[in-house]
């Protein structure tokens, strides 16, 4: 008797454990460098939020992986009416993680909630109104034209169940009320965010193979994310700086993914409040004092490419391979310093970020001391980025005295000309140190411009101007570089978002 209660305890362990260990199979954990500030999709711009709010949220359209062309997602189908105005279908059937039906009024509202966010509603600024039509129709609004509304529909505005009108903001920050694919279940701050599969997910039968959980864990540095994945810790591993590449691709069970992507890395001067930093032959000569080529190969291993301008090849408009930017002079760049009044130099500092981009805190390093040998006395100020984000803003209120400079990246994933461009470039853009009235002019004009010829080349119009006024250092664009186990079948994206339903677990039926 005894001995059958132990054979049946086995089997009940067995049964019970067994769930457990194919639910384990088709778990993938992904490392990022950090975690959204909130899993509300609506409240700030983050770029770590913007991959992942997608998990929960569908967007109303979807770029295609490796082209950007744009394709139905939660719309189904857009008609113009007039230059103003598009007349949206959208997809019947679909639920928010809730339960509630997915319907144009669940749109209007979610747009109401962006046009309440500081940094979101800049993105919408051209919308006027949503008119919903019935459940599935509505018409988009816009003030004037608005050839960047494709690009920004595949990345924000992902719409929210009615139902969480009057909860607590504090609330909707850690759980999800989207119809995407996944619902977060559990987070555990600075440390994991765990998302299960949703059941209910409209487009379920085109991704079977789809990982059924995603753990998501915040790692700051590379190489601990290097080493987490060679163990086995984890299943893909967001940014892998040049040293730790060759071990990987040596590892049978690693492999590296290498995609040219969009994020531009530049230097930009804050010149509001007077200084060295306002003369524009002080920033030229800064310009030609940096070597970009070397940085490219050094520090970077080669992963990047060396660019001229702040819009990158997805970008709706305004593109031009042919641009090019300042090089590398230390020649020229002394004789500027001489003829601006600086031969003797000046003290400068450089912040920058630090494990937030690929060698972000040794290309600031780098910088400042080619900057040294113009006879500029430059030191580098690399900190976390909220330590980073606040001095920006002191620099740029004029809190913080000094001449300054900051390295940093900009992303610009959606492809949004006008966003890039106000964003790091105009009077009122949050990543701008720099106010001249004739650019903000000329990026609202391009903005405005219908004609897609005439816009392409308004566009360029804005980067010539850039160049003349030397608003940036642009150093190069960087290729995003990945871990990842050789039991994952995927293809990375070009556009910083990761997309854990494109990720095919080999083994799973």
């Amino acid at each position: 008797m005894r001995k059958f209660l132990v054979i049946l305890a086995v089997f009940a362990i067995l049964a019970v454990g067994a769930p457990l260990t194919a639910h384990a199979k088709s778990t993938v954990t992904i490392a990022l460098s950090g975690e959204p500030p909130t899993m509300d999709p609506h409240r700030v711009s983050n770029f770590v939020g913007a991959m992942v709010w997608r998990w929960s949220y569908d967007t109303l359209l979807h770029a295609e992986t490796g082209t950007g062309a744009k394709k139905p997602w939660l719309a189904t189908k857009w008609v113009q009416l007039s230059p103003l105005k598009w007349k949206f279908s959208l997809r019947k059937g679909v639920k928010f993680s809730d339960g509630s039906p997915f319907t144009a009024e669940s749109f209007k509202y979610t747009i109401s909630r962006v046009q309440k966010s500081a940094r979101q509603r800049q993105y919408f600024k051209n919308i006027d109104k949503i008119e919903v039509i019935d459940d599935h129709t509505f018409i988009y609004h816009n003030r004037e034209p608005d050839g960047g509304m494709w690009n920004r529909l595949t990345r924000w505005a992902g719409p929210i169940s009615l139902k969480t009108k009057g909860m607590e903001l504090a609330h909707i920050s850690r759980n999800t009320y989207g119809t995407g694919p996944y619902i977060l279940k559990s987070w555990t701050k600075g440390q994991k965010m765990v998302f299960d599969a949703n059941p209910n997910w409209w487009n379920n039968k085109n991704f079977p193979k789809r990982p059924q959980r995603i753990v998501l864990r915040r790692i700051r540095e590379s190489a601990t994310r290097a080493k987490a994945l060679q163990a086995g810790e984890i299943d893909v591993a967001w940014g892998i700086m040049p040293q730790f590449i060759p071990q990987l691709e040596k590892n049978p069970k690693t492999k590296v993914a290498v995609v040219p992507a969009v994020r531009i890395m530049h230097m930009g001067f804050f010149t509001k409040h007077g200084g060295p930093m306002a003369n524009v032959k002080v920033r030229q000569a800064i310009n030609y004092a940096i070597d970009a080529e070397a940085i490219r190969t050094t520090i970077l291993g080669g992963r990047a490419d060396l660019f001229g301008q702040m819009l990158h090849p997805w970008n709706y408009s305004g593109y031009n391979p042919k641009k090019k930017w300042y090089g590398y002079d230390q020649a020229k760049a002394k004789a500027l310093l001489k003829e601006a009044g600086y031969e003797k130099g000046f003290k400068m500092e450089v912040i920058a970020t630090n494990g937030r981009y690929p060698g972000d805190k040794a290309t600031c390093e780098a910088i400042a001391g080619m900057v040294k040998k113009v006879g500029v006395d430059a030191t580098c100020n690399s900190q976390r980025f909220p330590l980073f984000k606040k001095l920006h803003r002191a620099y740029k209120a004029g809190k913080k005295k000094g001449a300054a400079a900051y390295y940093m990246g900009f992303g610009n994933g959606q492809g949004d000309s006008t966003s890039v461009l106000r964003g790091t470039s105009s009077c009122k853009g949050p990543w701008s140190g720099m106010c001249y009235p004739e650019l903000d002019k000329a990026i609202d004009a391009a903005t405005a411009t219908v004609d897609p010829k005439k816009q392409q080349m308004a566009f360029e119009g804005v980067t010539d101007l850039m160049k003349k006024l030397v608003t940036h250092k642009i150093v190069v664009k960087i290729h995003d570089v990945l871990g990842h186990g050789s039991n994952l079948k995927w293809i990375p994206r070009h556009d910083e978002t990761l997309l854990p339903w494109e990720i095919g677990v080999l083994g799973m039926n």
